[in-house]
């Protein structure tokens, strides 16, 4: 210890003795020298000559910095001093531990009027860290120093640009592009494959950049527009020079059909000549019933009265029929037209009915999927409900769709043609006779049975007073209001067993939405009418919206 201690003591007098300071410093301090150096070839040392000009220091000297600056290799920086207080002195810089190409732009800088001095330092090219020091030295070896240390590491990571490349006919508003670690393409499922990492976003137009991406890693990277279209593509591991980029080729993601649920309409706007003349087979049916057994419409609707009066008083209402001659008597009281007077207005309101039935919306109803495709529920029909225009409401339907999104359907409706045409009779019914509520009613108010009662009754077994024993006016009314509803249910019904059936194929270009499922589909359709042994075509068009349901 007094052997140390006299050493020391030593060498701080002969240092003393000799002032110079440099060699002091070198012989006492330990760790990295090399104060100073850089590439622009200053001195070593670390400096502090009395360089203002009363050879006075500032109180303090400062990095702007006090952060460990971080830098890549040979990325450059700006460091910044400031003396406080402010004032015009040199500061030096210099270098402790750094590499050899390690560099400042200068060692010696001139403080501005602000106090401030700045020197670029240009960072080694391997995996280092340094300290760079500043100092400000005066007169009699006063001086104020400031450290600001330096950790230079490999960069770790890279930037890569992204292109998505698309050539379908989806609408593309903006891109979604991700990267999965240490993945391939081949272990991600899903149309597009989920997202990963480092996500980012760009318009459709332009490439996308993902920063800080990991180096010395495969990557597969994924883009979508939405989740209707997706790609992906394999990338080895990326290095560390600029430029690197990956082209990822985009596909459609199949039509959704699990996910889509339409509003689908469609009609024969473009009937034939054949399926119009088929239509009226329909309607020649109608008539059919109304007509039965009798001869014309008069003898029609009496026998219908006898059938609604009480089973008691039928053989006197055929007896009074007869006696009375009931069928020249209404026949006369009807006038021109009393063969037809059931028939005529019906084939009337028919006819308008179905001008309305040649339409591109007679059909609506939801298409939906079930387990075998699709399903076809069919709500209306000319806006009259499915089930009371005779239809079946629910139908099987197939659908598919191409790469161009070009969707095929096909699907079978089938119908009671008598339920079908007295239903669309019934619009035009209630504009002819607007107090009515049914085509029924309509009908009464047409044929007129209050002058068919009165009729009966000026030739009933008492004139004025009974058509037949314990039957009045109001009866005969009662009765023929009750025979025109009769006649009206069994014309409806008179198709019997016969079926129609109307085979419809479809084709539209569909619209996809975020899920690659339909929301909407314009096109055309055909159909095949059959009716009995006969058949008609007839086509139209055919649109569909996302189901509002």
């Amino acid at each position: 210890m007094h052997l140390l201690h006299r050493v020391s003591t030593l060498t701080v007098a002969s240092c003393a003795a000799l002032a110079i300071a440099v060699a002091c410093d070198a012989s006492n301090t330990p760790g990295p020298t090399g104060i100073g150096a850089s590439g622009s070839g200053s001195e070593g040392g670390e400096g502090g000559a009395d360089n203002s000009a009363d050879g006075a220091v500032p109180m303090a000297l400062a990095f702007s910095s006090v952060a460990t600056v971080r830098l890549t290799p040979k990325q450059t920086r700006v460091l910044t001093v400031v003396t406080t207080p402010p004032g015009s002195f040199h500061v030096r810089f210099g270098l402790l531990g750094a590499p050899g190409d390690a560099v400042l732009d200068a060692n010696d800088v001139q403080t501005r009027a602000d106090g401030s001095a700045q020197v670029t330092l240009t960072a080694s090219s391997t995996r280092t860290s340094f300290t760079v020091r500043a100092s400000v030295s005066g007169k009699n070896q006063n001086e104020v120093q400031t450290q600001l240390g330096v950790s230079v590491s490999a960069l770790g990571h890279t930037t890569l640009t992204v292109k998505p490349s698309y050539s379908g006919r989806r609408t593309v508003t903006q891109w979604t592009a991700s990267l999965h670690s240490a993945t391939q393409c081949s272990e991600l499922s899903g149309s597009p494959p989920p997202d990963g990492d480092w996500i980012t976003l760009g318009s459709g137009r332009e490439p996308l950049t993902i920063a800080d991406v990991s180096v010395g890693v495969k990557l597969a990277v994924t883009v979508r527009a939405g989740h209707y279209i997706g790609g992906c593509a394999d990338v080895a591991a990326l290095s560390e020079s600029d430029g690197n980029q990956v082209l990822v080729y985009a596909a459609d993601r199949p039509v959704n059909f699990e996910d889509t649920l339409l509003d689908l309409s469609f009609g024969p706007s473009d009937a034939r000549p054949d399926f119009a003349k088929l239509m009226k087979v329909g309607q020649a049916t109608v008539e059919a019933g109304l007509l039965g057994t009798a001869t014309n419409d008069v003898a029609s609707l009496l026998e219908a009265m006898r059938n609604a009066t009480p089973l008691a008083n039928r053989e006197d209402f055929a007896a009074a029929r007869t006696a009375q001659h009931w069928d020249a008597a209404l026949a006369a009281a009807f006038g021109a037209g009393a063969t037809t007077r059931l028939r005529d207005p019906v084939d009337r309101w028919i006819s308008a009915g179905l001008a309305s039935f040649y339409a591109p919306n007679t059909f609506v109803g939801q298409l939906s999927p079930n387990a075998d495709g699709a399903r076809f529920n069919l709500v209306t029909v000319a806006k009259y409900p499915a089930a009371d225009a005779g239809f079946s409401s629910a139908a099987q339907a197939t659908w598919s769709a191409d790469a161009s999104d070009t969707l095929l359907l096909g699907t079978e409706l089938s119908w009671l043609p008598s339920r079908l045409l007295t239903t669309l009779a019934l619009s035009p019914a209630l504009v002819e006779f607007p107090s009515a509520t049914t085509a029924q009613a309509a009908l009464v108010q047409s044929v007129d049975c209050a002058l068919v009662a009165k009729t009966l009754l000026a030739d009933g077994v008492t004139p004025g007073a009974a058509l037949y024993p314990t039957c009045d006016e109001s009866c005969a009314v009662t009765a023929c209001t009750a025979a025109i509803n009769t006649l009206w249910s069994t014309a409806s019904d008179a198709s019997g067993t016969t079926i129609a059936v109307l085979g419809v194929t479809a084709a539209g270009t569909a619209m996809v939405g975020d899920a690659a499922e339909v929301v909407s589909l314009h096109g055309t359709w055909l159909g095949d009418f059959t009716q009995g042994e006969d058949s008609a075509s007839a086509s139209g068009a055919l649109s569909a919206v996302t189901s509002s349901n």
